[in-house]
């Protein structure tokens, strides 16, 4: 993450959209010394705000949790075991 003044980002704004955008690099940009805005990519910023529904959802909170300890337990399956209840799910519903 670089941080930048505002007369330098406002000069290379097509750069720095650019970099934003296919290497995914942040920019912090200042106004007379201090930080004021944040330069990101839209997908990392919509990825953002989806962590920050998932954690704001209690039920979804504690079906993440529980899935974490039971793929700690060892309470996993195959990709055969997967594909098998896949594949009868698919036949009960044709």
């Amino acid at each position: 993450m670089e941080t930048i003044p505002i007369t330098d980002a406002k000069a290379r704004i097509a750069e720095l959209a650019d970099r934003v955008a296919r290497e995914h690099d942040h920019f912090t940009i200042t106004r007379n010394g201090r930080a004021d805005v944040m330069l990101i990519s839209v997908a990392e910023y919509e990825s953002m705000r989806e962590t920050l529904d998932l954690l704001s959802d209690s039920q979804a909170l504690a079906d993440l949790r529980q899935s974490q300890e039971d793929f700690a337990a060892g309470d996993t399956f195959s990709a055969d075991e997967v594909r098998a209840e896949l594949e009868r799910r698919r036949s009960r519903a044709a």
